[in-house]
């Protein structure tokens, strides 16, 4: 069955990505898209989403660009991220500390420490220290949203040729 609308689409995103359907209502709304909607919504939509799993989301998107944002979204998503990141860690065959540590953000500069990491994702408390990480975790979700999708329009050559006409 081929999705074409921005229903099926967070259907979809919550049955494939691991993040919960909260999670993925909340990264289309941050993106400033309905959660209902057809034609040029879902068409903009995916195109947000192909954009961001080529570029990443450093690239800027509406609603993680600023570290205002991001930092907003992590703390409203912040356990279903920290859920996500865990089983990730696993499926890589690693921990969650070192998976972070090794995110490509950090490749040219200081690594946060295993306290950081870990104050970061599982404090209830906010800390303004922290938030390039509570940045980083936000983008991880948009890029994992999208990889999600793209790889769906990857495996739907004649939705993704139509949705790029």
């Amino acid at each position: 069955m081929t999705i074409t609308t921005i229903t099926g689409t967070r259907k979809y995103l919550t049955e494939n990505s691991g993040f919960a359907e909260k999670t993925v209502k909340n990264v289309i709304l941050a993106l400033n898209y309905p959660l209902y909607g057809k034609g040029v919504y879902f068409k903009e939509l995916s195109a947000t989403f192909v954009d961001c799993a080529n570029k990443g989301a450093q690239a800027g998107f509406s609603g993680f660009a600023t570290t205002r944002d991001t930092i907003a979204f992590f703390l409203e998503n912040r356990l279903d991220i920290a859920a996500h990141m865990e089983t990730t860690a696993c499926e890589l065959g690693t921990d969650i500390i070192s998976m972070v540590q090794n995110f490509g953000a950090f490749r040219n500069t200081q690594k946060p420490t295993a306290s950081q990491v870990g104050k970061a994702l599982w404090c209830s408390l906010y800390h303004h220290e922290l938030n390039h990480l509570y940045n980083l975790y936000a983008w991880y979700v948009l890029e994992e949203v999208s990889q999600t999708w793209y790889r769906y329009l990857e495996d739907n050559p004649a939705l993704r040729i139509k949705l790029s006409a």
